[in-house]
């Protein structure tokens, strides 16, 4: 049985933090220990057959990357000409 959250009433689902585990409110972040008798409402297990196996690979959290000065510079250069060439093109006559 899925417990609530008592502040937001969202789904709590069992999160691990270091060796203990704890239920986590999905909405508003509210945690709280969970015991064995909840964790066991929790689990669901089943073997998938080896041939209806999908591969997978794990994602991981983006970085932020930032521009070099002159990444920046490279990058400005070529949005001036882009607007040039896209003014030019929509002053020009249709012919």
């Amino acid at each position: 049985m899925v417990k609530f959250c008592p502040r937001c009433g969202g789904p709590m689902m069992p999160y691990k933090k270091g060796k203990t585990v704890y239920l986590r409110c999905i909405r508003c972040g509210y945690m709280v220990k969970a015991d064995k008798k909840t964790l066991k409402t929790y689990q669901i297990r089943y073997q998938v057959e080896e041939d209806k196996r999908v591969h997978t690979s794990k994602a991981t959290e983006a970085r932020r990357l930032a521009l070099t000065p002159e990444e920046r510079e490279i990058l400005k250069e070529y949005y001036e000409i882009f607007l040039e060439t896209f003014q030019e093109e929509t002053e020009s006559p249709s012919e």
